[in-house]
Formats: C-alpha cells, sequence, structure tokens
C-alpha cells in the first residue's frame, strides 16, 4: 500500500524511480493506493501512480464529495467576499495558487472510506478538519497521521461554507488523543512521539488564536490578518491565512461569542 503522492512535479516522480529499487518493489506490487486527503501536495501524482501500478485507489467519501465540488467550481471568491478582501489582493492569490491548482484532477476511487475499517493490517480514522475528509491509519501501536498531526508545526484550518472546520479538527484532535500510539509518522517533518503533549499544546494554541481574535474586534477578517501576522505576506500565504482566520471566527460564532454585521465586520457579542 502506498500512502499519498505527493505532487505531479518530476522532481517527486524521479524521488518514486529513484527509492523503490532501492526498496526492492516493483510499481506491479503496489496494490492500493490510499489519499489521507486530496490536498495537492498527497494526490498530485495520483493519476500517474495509478497507471503505474494498476493499484485501487481509497479515499474517504467525504473527500471524494469535496474535491468533486472544487473541480466543478474552483474559486476562492465567497471566501475573500466574506473576508473584504481587496480585489487587486485576491487577483494575486489566483496568479498564485495557479500552478498548485493543476494537481486536482478529477479521480475516480475503487473504494470509498467511512472510518473505522481494516485495510490491511491498519485501521482508518477518520479525522476531519484540515480537509473534511482527511484520514489517519493506526498501525501496530503507531499512527500514519497524514497532515492531522505534524513534527514541529500546526496544520493549516481552511473555511468551507456550512462547516465549523477548527471545531471539527478538535473533535479530531481528542480522538486522537485517547489512543494509545507510540510512534506518529506525519506527511511532513520527522517521525516523533508524545501525541498526548502534542495534541494539548495545539489544542491551547488554537485557543490562544481564538481570544487574539475576540481582543482586536471588531475588524473584517482581512484586517484580522494584518493585526495576526504583523509581517508582509505573499499573497500564497495571505490566501492561508484568512482562510484560517475565517475558521476561528466561524468556531466562535457557532459558541456564540461573535457576530457578523454590516460591511463583513465582526463583533464580539460580548461587547468587549
Amino acid at each position: 500500500m502506498l500512502i499519498d503522492c505527493g505532487l505531479d512535479t518530476p522532481e517527486s516522480l524521479s524521488a518514486f524511480e529513484d527509492q523503490l529499487p532501492r526498496l526492492g518493489i516493483d510499481w506491479r506490487e503496489i496494490a492500493i493506493i490510499l489519499l489521507t486527503h486530496t490536498h495537492p501536495d498527497h494526490m498530485g501524482l495520483a493519476p500517474k501512480l495509478l497507471e503505474r501500478t494498476g493499484a485501487q485507489l481509497y479515499l474517504h467519501g467525504d473527500e471524494f464529495a469535496n474535491l468533486e465540488r472544487w473541480l466543478v467550481r474552483p474559486s476562492d471568491d465567497d471566501a475573500f467576499q466574506l473576508a473584504g478582501t481587496p480585489p487587486e489582493l485576491g487577483a494575486k492569490v489566483h496568479l498564485a495558487m495557479a500552478d498548485v491548482e493543476k494537481n486536482f484532477v478529477r479521480l475516480r476511487p475503487d473504494v470509498l472510506l467511512t472510518g473505522g475499517e481494516m485495510v490491511g493490517p491498519a485501521r482508518v480514522i477518520h479525522t476531519p478538519g484540515h480537509a473534511p475528509g482527511h484520514v489517519c491509519l493506526e498501525l501496530d501501536g503507531s499512527l500514519i497521521s497524514g497532515d492531522h498531526l505534524l513534527e514541529t508545526i500546526t496544520p493549516t484550518i481552511p473555511w468551507m461554507p456550512e462547516r465549523d472546520c477548527l471545531g471539527e479538527f478538535l473533535a479530531s484532535l481528542e480522538n486522537i488523543e485517547q489512543r494509545n500510539i507510540g510512534t506518529v509518522y506525519p506527511a511532513h517533518g520527522n517521525p516523533f512521539q508524545g501525541h498526548r503533549e502534542w495534541v494539548r499544546r495545539t489544542t491551547a494554541h488554537h485557543q490562544e488564536r481564538c481570544d487574539e481574535i475576540l481582543k482586536a474586534l471588531p475588524a473584517t477578517a482581512h484586517d484580522l490578518v494584518a493585526i495576526l501576522w504583523p509581517r508582509r505576506l505573499s499573497a500564497f500565504h495571505y490566501r492561508f491565512a484568512v482562510y484560517e482566520v475565517l475558521a476561528h471566527l466561524e468556531y466562535l460564532r457557532r459558541l456564540s461569542r461573535v457576530v457578523l454585521g454590516p460591511d463583513r465586520v465582526w463583533s464580539s457579542t460580548s461587547g468587549s
């Protein structure tokens, strides 16, 4: 089983071509390709690797539906309108994301996962938050964590209409915290241990971010980006920052701690 595929770049494909022979693995020995989620750096090479291996594609049903929605309407416009992003900055973001978005391609999974099932010796754990259909794999007391737990950073949390992505992420962390896990194998960075401390630290980080937002209100989400990241962000990084701010605002809105007023200005319900 191959877990995730990398970006569709010559460098990524070359890494597979170099390493598989060193591991003594032939392309056709790979029977399953499982995607933890459908972000470009995890799915980009999937079509080419499926062709080379003849493998079956496994993907969570929620992630398949999310990918289909993105392919039909690939736009950040709803988020930028809600955030109050200046049109000229939105245009720069579209240009900055163009190469990455080429990695979003239509996929036809052979197996749609729901969470809880066994794939060989590995148990699938549905961990929405970073992506709606993100999954981790629990195997022999270890965790293949995708982007849910990363060695030295916290994964980005997106904004999606009608979803509480931050709330889902925190609930998924609680699910993982309760499990007996030795080593975590993330998609980025090195393997590490101490998943419960990582969960506590990350949960505290998001609470601190919520507190920072509440102190800065009233403001638009676009204004909050400049407050929370005082350094100048590139258009590429602005996109992830404004989505994360919107995710935190939606989380706070569902807790009845903020309201959205005219001109896309958010205010604290406490009046502070």
